[in-house]
């Protein structure tokens, strides 16, 4: 079972990437008290229609995504799974419409030769590097690419390539040096879709799109990005259609979880990590595509394969954004969080939960993928140190007696969690006056709460009290 609250990751290794990295530094919590947000680990995907073989290869700074065909590595954020990180994107953005996100327009290349030059010219105006940071992680960034879609500043991107982040910038790649703070607007983690907002960059310019119901296999293509994340002017690498309606399903190797994306554009295009979320476009310069994925093939090392999202799916989504239209996997905004970081574990009881955690730290120990078991002695460990970091924390030596509940593995210095007196051993037990039965029912009741609401959060400390706080939630990185 996904943790609680997630830790995110993303960015994706040449290798197999479908998901390439991103993520977005944190903001302020909302005032009051403790937030939970409730966000799991990236989503994964097993293993589908794919023609590779894995290869992880190490992704630029921190924390890493290989959002690969077959594998879908993420570098965790830590063995507990956070239920609160926090976020300046609390709210939809304001002055949105379903009006200002395009509908798909005939093609018109016609089969003409491809000029790759002359498709770049045409499209790379409307790219933006993306460049995201997540709090709690160490510091850790990355990087992808983006297109704008309206003169209003709605930018379109990847979902992986913002999961997990709390601070997004954005840097028109033909405008100079200056970034834009970018709003979330709304997300699809299913589809991987995700649209942005930025404010007060003149003289933006929308990419042309196409229609992908019309690509037909041979479909001479360009993809754009911010390869490897060195951002500047996007990288462009010519290619063909080789296949349509694929489907992949990547697994994060981090956690096992496994998820599918369906009728997937395939390409001979050079698609390589931070291109996830830029613009695979026919050779009249009109988007056809949204670049997501890549993957070596098994049959030669030198064959590589690349997967994008019809411009049709993004734009759709986008629309249901836009209209402010949630439901189904559609997520407008961003959930309300908490600062909390517990197990993953099925069980409600919290010193089960205590041992299974412990044990799945020495799993990654001994694999040399995680801290160890906790002492108690750390931050997030027996006592009131709040954790910097989601991987700096300690299974608790000391819980409260509590049978039944959400175990907190530790407390995010600075969230609501933190300023209403919550630490490492206390038992979560009801949200609102109703019951709290595991890690996981905490997660999924706090998934209904909007940044700002305040909910009535019970708990039990170590030493068998009860407590009662009035909690203002603050916002959620996306999920």
């Amino acid at each position: 079972m996904p943790p609680a609250t997630g830790k995110e990751r993303d960015e994706s290794g040449r290798p197999k990437a479908m998901r390439m990295q991103d993520d977005e530094t944190g903001s302020g919590a909302d005032p009051g008290a403790p937030d939970v947000v409730s966000s799991g680990p990236p989503e994964v995907l097993g293993d589908g229609q794919s023609e590779g073989e894995p290869e992880a290869r190490p992704r630029r700074r921190g924390r890493m995504v290989v959002y690969a065909v077959v594998v879908l590595a993420a570098a965790g954020l830590g063995s507990a799974a956070a239920i609160g990180l926090t976020s300046n994107n609390g709210t939809p953005a304001t002055g949105v419409s379903s009006h200002q996100v395009p509908g798909p327009q005939n093609n018109v290349a016609n089969g003409h030769s491809l000029r790759t030059a002359a498709v770049a010219a045409k499209v790379d105006p409307g790219v933006v590097d993306i460049d995201a940071s997540i709090a709690y992680s160490g510091g850790t960034s990355s990087e992808g690419t983006g297109m704008v879609i309206s003169r209003d500043g709605l930018i379109l991107t990847n979902n992986h390539v913002i999961n997990g982040s709390n601070d997004i910038r954005v840097r028109l790649v033909m405008a100079g040096a200056k970034r834009y703070v970018a709003t979330v607007v709304g997300y699809d983690a299913t589809q991987d879709v995700a649209l942005l907002k930025i404010s007060g960059a003149p003289n933006l310019q929308p990419v042309s799109v196409g229609n992908s119901s019309q690509v037909a296999v041979g479909t001479a293509v360009v993809a754009l990005g911010n390869a490897e994340g060195q951002g500047g002017r996007p990288r462009a690498a010519a290619g063909t259609i080789d296949s349509l309606n694929k489907t992949i399903s990547p697994t994060d190797e981090s956690t096992g979880d496994t998820e599918t994306l369906h009728n997937m554009l395939q390409t001979n295009a050079d698609i390589v990590s931070g291109d996830s979320g830029g613009p695979l476009a026919n050779a009249a310069g009109q988007v056809i595509g949204m670049t997501t994925a890549n993957a070596s093939s098994s049959q030669s090392s030198s064959s590589v394969l690349g997967y994008a999202i019809p411009i049709n799916t993004a734009l759709a989504v986008a629309h249901q954004i836009a209209a402010g239209q949630q439901g189904g996997t559609v997520q407008i905004g961003v959930p309300g969080f908490l600062g909390v970081l517990v197990p993953q574990s099925r069980s409600s009881n919290p010193q089960q939960q205590a041992a299974q955690q412990r044990q799945q730290e020495q799993q990654q120990s001994q694999q040399g993928s995680g801290p160890g078991a906790g002492d108690g002695n750390g931050p997030g460990g027996d006592g009131t140190a709040c954790a910097n970091d989601n991987s700096d924390t300690s299974v608790p030596a000391t819980i409260a007696p509590a049978t039944r509940g959400a175990l907190v593995d530790g407390v995010l210095c600075g969230t609501p969690a933190a300023k209403a007196g919550l630490v490492s051993g206390d038992v979560i037990t009801t949200v609102d006056g109703q019951p709290v039965t595991t890690p996981g029912s905490l997660t999924k009741t706090m998934e209904g709460f909007r940044p700002g609401n305040q909910v009535t959060l019970g708990w039990q400390t170590p030493n068998g009290q009860h407590q009662t706080g009035r909690i203002f939630l603050a916002a959620a990185p996306a999920k």
